[in-house]
């Protein structure tokens, strides 16, 4: 799948529908739609996701070519499939970019 609007489409899905129904079944550490973006972004990017994309008004996920959606789009789908300590491991990983050198 290599179609914009469609891995759009997906990665959308992977990260307002999915999670966020499954966290409390779950156990997931975030239970929001916009953490699971976060931490998606963060890990996908390296880093904090706001330090390379443009915090604007165009959607971060926009700003995304169709190889870092796919990325993207898989490591939502390994946070589904993997057990919750995978997305622990994100979570932490995102959260340690944000914390190191700003103060916010």
């Amino acid at each position: 799948m290599t179609d914009l609007p469609q891995l759009r489409s997906r990665y959308l899905e992977l990260t307002n529908q999915t999670p966020p129904q499954l966290a409390k079944q779950r156990g997931f550490p975030v239970r929001d739609n916009h953490c699971f973006q976060r931490i998606i972004l963060d890990n996908l990017l390296g880093q904090c996701w706001y330090d390379v994309l443009d915090r604007g008004k165009t959607p971060a996920y926009k700003q995304l070519t169709a190889a870092q959606l796919q990325e993207a789009i898989a490591l939502a789908e390994a946070i589904l499939t993997h057990p919750t300590s995978y997305l622990e491991q994100l979570n932490q990983n995102s959260l340690n970019w944000r914390s190191t050198g700003r103060s916010t």
